[in-house]
């Protein structure tokens, strides 16, 4: 069983690499590997899944909740989707229940299905998940 979910693990990786490589350009992995390091600093783990899906869609609404120095860099949906599923891979062990939220497509369209019934990120939570102690 363990190896089996090793083997999806794998897979789930391989697929956000590809993904990654194929549909970012350099200044996005670039902004992607900056944002990503800085919310390894800050996020604790594990995070939960609700407030990561918060997190990713406050920041695709908005970039004030980073730092000044971050707040320049290009955060496109793709570099986002490509955050919130490497946090996922990181924090969920159990993929089965995940596996169309882990596809970058599928969160892009229900940011904007939220959009689209007029549902809005909590930003100040995300502040908060991001505020220094």
């Amino acid at each position: 069983m363990k190896d089996k979910k090793n083997a999806k693990k794998k897979i789930i990786e391989q697929n956000s690499l590809e993904f990654k490589t194929k549909n970012l350009s350099e200044y996005e992995i670039y902004s992607f590997e900056k944002l990503s390091s800085y919310l390894n600093l800050k996020l604790q783990k594990p995070i939960n899944y609700e407030d990561l899906n918060n997190l990713c869609y406050s920041l695709f609404c908005t970039v004030d909740i980073l730092p000044e120095d971050l707040q320049s860099l290009k955060i496109t949906k793709n570099v986002l989707a490509l955050i919130r599923t490497e946090i996922l891979i990181e924090n969920f062990n159990e993929f089965s229940d995940l596996a169309d939220s882990i596809n970058e497509e599928y969160w892009i369209e229900q940011i904007r299905q939220s959009m689209i019934n007029g549902i809005w990120p909590n930003i100040e939570n995300a502040r908060i998940l991001l505020k220094s102690d």
